[in-house]
């Protein structure tokens, strides 16, 4: 900024600060300046010096090996077993059937997803290979309808563990394993079989989908209905106003209370053994990873 002059005064004043002089070349003739790092990024690490721990974390952060192709995967044998082990998942869940191909449907396609599986350490835990719908290929009103599904709040989740805090409970966590293959349609889903796994003789026939797979638009809102409707069977009671909270009374005062996030699901209460009775039905109704007992602070 220039201070004020009158009109035709030769002794022009210039008082910017920090802005380059005009010349007849603008971008020539630009001042640059060093700039100085922030006071924040003085103990930022280059890289340099870095520990042969230190690297192999930030080359497992930044590279990704997982094959894209199935051609690609077919070649490894720990990728084939990982196929393998989703076929055998899905026939033991009875999740389709084959069929012909009903006249004017278009079945829709399917693709493997390959991802590697790591421990808190970075070590390998698992190859897990997942076959999914492409449900961009869907078609609202034909293919689905609803699609919401809730899932717990931060703050039921803090409550839940405040109150175990207080009362001295503990808390358990369940997995379900590959949890949307639970929930049963009600919409006719057609598929073309998976890339790798076409029925010798049988190649022109496709899946009828009885229950979801992941990829499809409602397969949150098909496991939530039916995950919902096992735990009303069971005597539990839903919150009004937070759809993923259950609980369940007993004789003696004993209560249990469980909290679910789609595959996730907590729970709690004053006496143990309504615990594990909850523990064991639903291990015998669904494919679970019983996650133990949760360290929580306050």
């Amino acid at each position: 900024m220039q201070a004020a002059t009158h009109p035709g005064d030769s002794n022009r004043v210039d008082t910017s600060i920090g802005e380059p002089q005009a010349h007849d070349n603008p971008i020539e003739g630009r001042v640059r300046r060093n700039r100085r790092e922030p006071n924040w990024m003085l103990d930022y690490e280059s890289g340099e010096g870095l520990s042969d721990e230190d690297t192999l974390n930030v080359m497992m952060i930044v590279t990704d090996t997982d094959p894209m192709p199935f051609e690609e995967a077919a070649r490894s044998k720990k990728w084939r077993h990982a196929m393998m082990k989703e076929m055998e998942s899905i026939e033991k869940n009875k999740t389709w059937e084959l069929v012909d191909a009903p006249s004017g449907v278009k079945p829709i396609g399917v693709k493997w997803i390959f991802k590697t599986k790591f421990k808190e350490n970075g070590e390998v835990d698992k190859f897990k290979a997942r076959l999914m719908v492409k449900g961009y290929a869907k078609e609202y009103g034909v293919d689905y309808t609803e699609v919401f599904a809730p899932v717990a709040t931060l703050d039921t989740i803090c409550i839940i563990l405040a109150m175990a805090a207080h009362y001295n409970w503990k808390v358990y966590q369940l997995d379900v394993k590959s949890v949307f293959l639970h929930g049963e349609l009600k919409e006719d889903i057609y598929v073309q079989q998976p890339t790798g796994f076409l029925k010798k003789g049988k190649e022109d026939k496709v899946y009828k989908l009885k229950k979801a797979l992941y990829g499809l638009k409602q397969a949150p809102r098909a496991w939530y209905n039916m995950i919902e409707s096992y735990f009303s069977r069971k005597g539990f009671e839903r919150c009004v106003c937070e759809h993923t909270l259950f609980t369940k009374s007993k004789e003696g005062g004993k209560i249990l209370i469980v909290s679910l996030y789609v595959d996730d699901l907590i729970y709690t209460g004053n006496d143990w053994s309504v615990c594990d009775e909850f523990k064991e039905s639903m291990m015998l109704e669904f494919d679970m990873t019983d996650l133990g007992r949760m360290r929580y602070f306050l």
